[in-house]
């Protein structure tokens, strides 16, 4: 028999599976404060509505505001939430090194959801939910392995000097147009290296003259 790993609350061992785990996300041009705030915000076309859930002091909160019906859902929401969920954990996964360290670890254990509070994403406390959120979790798990052990630098990113070496170190272009976006995809990327990875990539892509620093830059009073 598989083993079996349940997840509900975050401090829980596997807390970092919850949507509620205080793990940021950029998605969409934007920084959630969790998974949860994300995809509460995506059931809605009212752009201030999602903003303000954007800016719920709390994944309770957001939860709560996105299970309101305040606001009208967008038509196509029961056909899209299976996608939305799937590309917020992802993007967990590959920015949180810790959480995809822990999700490797799992190994093929069947990972569930479990409450009685949900029979849709859980399992509904006695298995007769369909526990879609630990099928999505299994489903990113087996997509970081598809092609052996995982690799954490098998597709890397250019830094931004070769990305762009006609944008100078403190250049505006850093912060507007494609070397802005260039900028913010690196960073989200790199952070999500764990400190081997880091370390590793930062012997491959030794910083030049011109940009000494950037990779621990000093801190400031």
């Amino acid at each position: 028999m598989a083993n079996v790993i349940k997840f509900y609350r975050v401090t829980d061992p596997y807390g970092c599976f919850s949507n509620f785990s205080p793990h940021k996300v950029y998605l969409d041009g934007t920084t959630w404060p969790t998974t949860e705030h994300y995809f509460q915000a995506q059931k809605f076309l009212d752009y201030q509505y999602r903003w303000d859930i954007l800016r719920a002091p709390s994944p309770m909160i957001a939860a709560r505001m996105g299970r309101g019906r305040s606001k009208p859902l967008r038509s196509d929401w029961e056909q899209i939430k299976d996608d939305i969920m799937r590309q917020a954990l992802r993007a967990k996964v590959m920015q949180h090194a810790d959480v995809r360290e822990l999700l490797l670890a799992t190994g093929d254990a069947l990972i569930i959801e479990h409450t009685h509070n949900d029979h849709y994403w859980a399992d509904g406390g006695d298995g007769s939910g369909k526990n879609m959120l630990g099928k999505l979790w299994m489903e990113v798990r087996a997509e970081l392995t598809k092609d052996g052990p995982y690799n954490e630098l098998a597709h890397m990113l250019l830094p931004p000097w070769l990305s762009y070496p006609d944008i100078s170190r403190y250049s505006i272009g850093w912060r507007m147009g494609d070397g802005e976006e260039y900028m913010c995809n690196w960073a989200v990327w790199f952070d999500g290296l764990t400190a081997d990875g880091k370390e590793e990539y930062q012997k491959h892509y030794p910083e030049p003259e011109e940009w000494h620093g950037f990779y621990a830059p000093e801190e400031t009073e």
